[in-house]
C-alpha cells in the first residue's frame, strides 16, 4: 500500500483536481491522509463534499509542512509514503511507475519523477535537488535521459520507503518549511540508501510565487540550519561568500528582504 499524505492550507484553487488525480491513479492500493493547517478559505468545505474515501485531520493552527507530514506518517499504514503538495497533479501512472522501480531496487529510499511547472508540460519545475557551489538547494531543470541516482528528492511528490523513515525519522520540524526535504535526502543517503529520479513518472507542480519576504527569510535561515546540522564546516563560509555576492539578485527580487538578509547572514 502507498499512504499519500496531503497537507492543505488555503488550497481551494487546486485541491479538487489534485485529489481527483489521486483517485484516478492506475495503482489502486492507496490510502489518502489529508492534514489541513487551519485553512481560512473554502478548502474544508470542498473536501467534505468530495465522494472519495480519505482521512481528514483539521489542525487548529498552521503547524507547517514538516510537522503536518509527520502527523500523517504516524497514522499511515502503507509500505510507502507519498508526500503530495496541494498543487500537484499526478499523471495516471505516476505512483505505479515509481513503485515498480522501488520494489525491484531495495536500496532506493526515496524517488520522484519529472515535475513540470505548467499544464502544457513545456517547462520543468524539478527533476530532483542538488546543492550548488554556494550550498543552496536548487532544482534540476534538465530531464535526465534515464533513471538515475540524484542528490535529493523534492517532497512535492516524492515516494519514500516507510521502513526507512521509521528508522531514521521523517521531516525535522526545526525546518518548518523549506530544506526539510534536503535534510531528509542527506539522512537517507547517510543511512546507505539512494535518492532516485524515475524518468517515466510525470506530474505538474503549479507552485505559486515564492519571493515573499517571509518565504525568502525562512529558506535562507533553513539553509544555514542544514549546513550546521550536517557539520559542513568550512563550507559554511563558502556559502556566506556566495550569498554576499548574490546581494544584487536578492535586491532585485525583494528589496525588503535584501536589507534584512544582511543581518541574517551575519547571524547565520
Amino acid at each position: 500500500m502507498v499512504s499519500i499524505i496531503l497537507v492543505t492550507f488555503n488550497s481551494e484553487k487546486y485541491i479538487l483536481e489534485t485529489i481527483t488525480r489521486v483517485f484516478k491513479q492506475t495503482y489502486k492500493n492507496i490510502e489518502l491522509i489529508i492534514i489541513d493547517n487551519n485553512s481560512t478559505d473554502n478548502t474544508i468545505k470542498i473536501l467534505k463534499k468530495l465522494p472519495y474515501k480519505f482521512r481528514l485531520i483539521e489542525n487548529d493552527k498552521n503547524v507547517g509542512f514538516a510537522k503536518a507530514n509527520n502527523m500523517g506518517l504516524r497514522i499511515a499504514k502503507g509500505k510507502y509514503i507519498l508526500t503530495l503538495n496541494h498543487d500537484v497533479y499526478l499523471a495516471l501512472n505516476y505512483i505505479k511507475n515509481i513503485i515498480y522501480i522501488m520494489d525491484r531496487n531495495l536500496k532506493i529510499g526515496s524517488a520522484q519523477g519529472i515535475y513540470f511547472s505548467n499544464l502544457q508540460k513545456t517547462k520543468i519545475d524539478s527533476c530532483g535537488i542538488y546543492l550548488n557551489f554556494g550550498y543552496s538547494a536548487k532544482n534540476i531543470k534538465k530531464i535526465p535521459p534515464f533513471n538515475k541516482e540524484i542528490f535529493g528528492t523534492c517532497a512535492a511528490a516524492t515516494i519514500y520507503r516507510k521502513a526507512l523513515l521509521s528508522k531514521i525519522g521523517f521531516f525535522d520540524i526545526k525546518f518548518i518549511s523549506y530544506y526539510e526535504d534536503v535534510d531528509l535526502s542527506i539522512r537517507i543517503n547517510r543511512a546507505g540508501f539512494k535518492n532516485y529520479f524515475i524518468r517515466n513518472a510525470e506530474c505538474v507542480h503549479l507552485r505559486g510565487i515564492s519571493n515573499s519576504t517571509e518565504n525568502l527569510t525562512l529558506s535562507f535561515i533553513n539553509k544555514y540550519k542544514l549546513l550546521r546540522k550536517h557539520k559542513f564546516g568550512y563550507r559554511i563560509y563558502i556559502a556566506k561568500i556566495y550569498d554576499l555576492l548574490k546581494f544584487p539578485i536578492y535586491y532585485m527580487k525583494n528589496k525588503e528582504f535584501a536589507f534584512k538578509y544582511i543581518s541574517l547572514l551575519i547571524k547565520s
